[in-house]
């Protein structure tokens, strides 16, 4: 009788730590939005929370107001695309999940804080607080809590200059951005990120997509659909925010394989040649003039 009762007693016990699990472990993955499905129609704080942090993942909402539209549809897809999740445009558990799993951190504003200080002590910029945040204003108050991206991947550290540098292929960008370097491209138009690599190259960087969400994003930039046409890109690595230029149709040669591109792209800097031609493409070096007045 005594060796029943101890059994009952743990198989209870380990059905409560099970249950508890179960109940429990949503609390914190789905905190940020909210424990309802967000759909088209969807209002309020935990759509704002969405549409933030989609944003700071480079799927732009454009816009965080509170409100799911039809940008925010669109975003919310993009992102299950790229993450393997169906693409249903509702964001249930499983796409919070992931969510939560991608965002940076939150820091709770104190007194004396202010958004130059914030910026310092992560890593980043105040224009990239302000920008991941959804707020355009210096304003900020104790309590107050800011997502802060995470910047680790992005070549931005703490001494990084903010600064779009007009660099020359030849003499500067060719030695920073070598052969098998990682670096984080951000569409000027749209504000989309995407971390890039470089495979080779002589005249100009050939480059593809790091994985098959980068692929997605850079696909994104492009309106869902691949293309010749130029774009005005910011090229970081190592410190430095390089004015450049890319076209976006897979071609030629690839070393990654399970990145959803078949092949790579050409990216260009100030100075640089097309590769059988050996020309200096003007179309790029306008697209490489535009990303350089963007700060």
């Amino acid at each position: 009788m005594p060796s029943i009762k101890r059994s009952t007693i743990l198989a209870v016990i380990v059905s409560l730590v099970m249950l508890t699990g179960v109940l429990t472990m949503p609390v914190a993955v789905l905190a940020d939005y909210g424990f309802s499905s967000l759909y088209w129609g969807s209002r309020g704080e935990d759509v704002l929370n969405l549409q933030r942090d989609l944003t700071g993942l480079g799927f732009n909402t454009y816009g965080v107001d509170g409100v799911f539209g039809v940008k925010t549809y669109n975003a919310v897809t993009a992102f299950q695309e790229a993450n393997q999740i169906p693409a249903t445009g509702t964001v249930g558990p499983i796409t919070k999940s992931k969510l939560e799993s991608l965002t940076g951190q939150i820091h709770t504003v104190q007194i004396g804080d202010t958004l130059y200080k914030i910026a310092l002590r992560y890593g980043t910029s105040v224009t990239a607080l302000k920008k991941y945040n959804g707020i355009y204003t210096d304003i900020i108050y104790p309590g107050m809590k800011l997502m802060v991206a995470d910047n680790s991947n992005s070549g931005m550290g703490h001494n990084a200059s903010s600064k779009v540098e007009l660099a020359d292929w030849w003499k500067i960008v060719d030695q920073v951005f070598a052969r098998g370097d990682v670096a984080t491209v951000t569409d000027v138009s749209t504000g989309i990120t995407f971390r890039v690599i470089r495979s080779g190259g002589t005249n100009h960087a050939d480059c593809q997509p790091l994985t098959a969400a980068d692929t997605a994003k850079m696909k994104q930039a492009y309106g869902g659909s691949w293309s010749w046409n130029r774009r005005a890109i910011i090229v970081s690595i190592d410190g430095h925010r390089f004015a450049a230029s890319q076209n976006g149709t897979p071609h030629g040669n690839q070393t990654i394989y399970n990145n959803n591109f078949p092949g790579h792209f050409c990216m260009h800097f100030l100075n640089s040649r097309t590769h059988e031609t050996n020309w200096v493409d003007t179309a790029h070096q306008a697209a490489v003039s535009q990303a350089a007045r963007y700060q």
